[in-house]
C-alpha cells in the first residue's frame, strides 16, 4: 500500500486532508489500482495517481469533499477535456473514490502496517457501493477483521479480499448483500539495507523509499548513520558493520547493498551477506577490487564460487553513471529490475563478476 506511513501520521496529526484512491482502471491508464493520492486542505499533495489533468481533477474534487465531508467515487476519462491545459490522451478510465475523513480509516491502516511490519499477509479492504456503508473500510487478515464487521459481512469481506492477498488488487460484488468491495494486497514492503552511510547511500536512500523500499542503514559511525542524514530510513544502525549486518534479521524479500567506505568493510559485509537470505546482494567496487576480495574469501574457505557468481558487483545497470548521484540511479534500476523479475536475483552472473571468478580460479591453482 503506498503512502501508508504518511496517511496515518497525517491522520493522527490532525491534518485535514481527502485520501483518494484508484480502485479500478480499464484501458490505458497511468496508473493501477492502489495508486494513492493524499490532498491536504490547503492543497499539498502527496502521491500520485497519474498526474495531468485527471490528478487536478481529483484534487478539486476532493477539497470539494473535505467541504461537505460526504465520501464520493468518482469516473474519469483519460482523454476528457476537464478544463487543464495538459490533457491526456491515454484512451482508458478509471475510479477513484475519494475520502474526506480518513480518519474513520485509522484502525484498518495501522492494522495494515502492522501487517506490513510483521509480514503477515493480509488485504485493505474498502466499500465502494452500499447503502449507507460507502467509504468504511476494514483490513482482513486470517486471524480477524479489523475494525470488527457488522453481522454477516465478514465472509463478504473474506471472499472479496481472496484475490488481493494473492497480489492482486480487485472489484468485487456482492449481489446478495448489495455491495462493491474494492480489495488490495497487503504485503510487506521489500527490505533495502544500505551497508555504509556514505555519499551513495545518502543520495540512494531517499530514491529506494520513494521506489517502494523500507531503508535500513548501517555503519560504525554515528555521524553519519543517523535520522537527520537518513530521514526516509525506518531505521539507522550504529555499531560494528559486520556485526550489525549479522544481527539484522532478513528474508527473500531482502536487498543488500554494500557500499561501505573501504575495502576491508566491503570484504566482511559481503563475508557475511553471501550466508544470509537474500534477493540481491550486490557490492560496489572496481574490477580489481572485486577480483582481489572474491579472491581472499574464496581462499579462505568462506565463500564458494557459486555463492560469488550470485554477488551483483560492480552495482548498478550500466548505464554509463559516473556521478554519485548517477550510479545511486544506476543501483536503484538494478534493484528495481530484480524485484520486478526483468533480471535474476542471485542467480545472475554479471560478466564482471564471471571474469573476477576466472581470474581466481586461474590465481588459485
Amino acid at each position: 500500500m503506498e503512502n501508508l506511513a504518511l496517511a496515518i501520521r497525517l491522520i493522527q496529526n490532525g491534518t485535514p486532508h481527502a485520501h483518494c484512491v484508484l480502485v479500478r482502471k480499464s484501458g490505458s491508464a497511468p496508473q493501477s489500482p492502489g495508486a494513492r493520492l493524499l490532498v491536504q486542505r490547503d492543497g499539498v499533495l502527496h502521491g500520485t495517481i497519474g498526474g495531468g489533468c485527471v490528478e487536478m481533477e481529483v484534487r478539486r474534487l476532493a477539497l470539494n469533499a473535505l467541504r461537505s465531508g460526504k465520501p464520493q467515487l468518482h469516473a474519469f476519462r483519460m482523454d476528457d477535456d476537464y478544463g487543464y491545459d495538459d490533457g491526456l490522451i491515454c484512451g482508458g478510465r478509471v475510479w477513484v473514490f475519494i475520502q474526506p475523513n480518513p480518519a474513520q480509516w485509522l484502525e484498518s491502516l495501522q492494522a495494515a502496517q502492522h501487517l506490513q511490519e510483521t509480514g503477515t499477509r493480509g488485504a485493505w479492504v474498502l466499500i465502494t457501493r452500499a447503502d449507507g456503508h460507502e467509504g468504511e473500510a476494514f483490513c482482513v487478515a486470517e486471524d480477524g477483521v479489523i475494525p470488527s464487521a457488522p453481522e454477516g459481512w465478514e465472509q463478504v469481506l473474506r471472499t472479496a479480499s481472496s484475490q488481493a492477498i494473492q497480489g492482486d488488487a480487485c472489484l468485487y460484488t456482492s449481489v446478495q448483500e448489495q455491495m462493491e468491495l474494492y480489495a488490495e494486497p497487503v504485503q510487506p514492503q521489500p527490505l533495502l539495507v544500505l551497508v555504509g552511510a556514505g555519499h551513495i547511500a545518502h543520495a540512494l536512500a531517499p530514491m529506494a523509499s520513494a521506489a517502494g523500499f523500507d531503508v535500513v542503514v548501517l555503519d560504525d559511525r554515528a555521524s553519519f548513520a543517523n535520522a537527520e542524514r537518513f530521514p526516509t530510513a525506518s531505521r539507522c544502525i550504529v555499531g560494528d558493520i559486520a556485526h550489525s549486518l549479522q544481527e539484522l534479521p532478513t528474508d527473500n524479500r531482502t536487498y543488500i547493498v554494500i557500499v561501505t567506505r573501504g575495502h576491508r568493510h566491503d570484504a566482511d559485509a559481503l563475508r557475511v551477506a553471501l550466508h544470509k537470505p537474500a534477493a540481491y546482494v550486490g557490492m560496489i567496487g572496481s574490477k580489481r577490487k572485486i577480483t582481489v576480495i572474491y579472491r581472499e574469501l574464496f581462499q579462505q574457505g568462506e565463500a564458494t564460487l557459486e555463492q560469488l557468481a550470485q554477488v551483483h558487483s560492480p552495482l548498478g545497470l550500466d548505464i554509463g553513471a559516473e556521478t554519485v548521484g548517477e550510479i545511486a540511479v544506476s543501483i536503484l534500476a538494478e534493484l528495481i529490475a530484480v524485484r520486478r523479475g526483468r533480471i535474476g536475483g542471485r542467480e545472475k552472473s554479471q560478466v564482471v563478476s564471471m571474469m573476477s571468478l576466472y581470474d581466481i580460479s586461474i590465481l588459485s591453482q
